[in-house]
């Protein structure tokens, strides 16, 4: 079984949206609603939350009824658009310093030819990855009633107990 290290970031934006897609249309949750349910740092979640707004996936109401809600259409939402809101485009190797494995070779040509070989299969994989997260949509994971139908949840109401 191959792991694949993934940041709390990204769980955590999931439960996010998954939270906000079970709320009936009308309803919003505000970040201290949803930071609470989830038990994290409130400001942890916000900053989470941001990067989801700045990716078009929900949309902010500041007022008192105010919060957050499902902006993108659900069955467009794919675990790609996840990641990126939350961990950036850049590549996986972006600011990885390679300078343990260059030390490992004399010859300067020998070391190009090893550190091309190192990108190039990650990058390889980076691909492979990110293209499997385009094939999957949200709504894979969101819980539905026996007729298909997205399960409406009182967020609030449960909340609040």
């Amino acid at each position: 079984m191959i792991t694949i290290k993934l940041s709390s970031s990204y769980a955590q934006a999931i439960a996010i949206l998954v939270m906000l897609a079970e709320l009936p249309e009308t309803e919003s949750l505000k970040s201290s609603e949803i930071s609470q349910r989830m038990n994290v740092s409130h400001s942890y979640l916000q900053k989470i939350a941001t990067k989801l707004r700045h990716a078009d996936l929900v949309t902010s109401l500041a007022s008192k009824q105010g919060g957050y809600r499902i902006k993108k259409n659900l069955h467009e939402i794919t675990f790609l658009d996840i990641y990126e809101a939350v961990e950036g485009a850049q590549p996986f190797l972006h600011n990885v310093n390679l300078e343990p494995i260059h030390q490992m070779f004399i010859d300067p040509t020998v070391v190009a030819k090893k550190s091309e070989i190192v990108i190039s299969i990650h990058s390889a994989a980076e691909t492979a990855y990110k293209e499997e997260l385009k094939t999957h949509l949200l709504v894979e994971i969101l819980p539905k009633d026996s007729s298909g139908n997205i399960l409406q949840i009182d967020w609030k109401t449960i909340i609040q107990n």
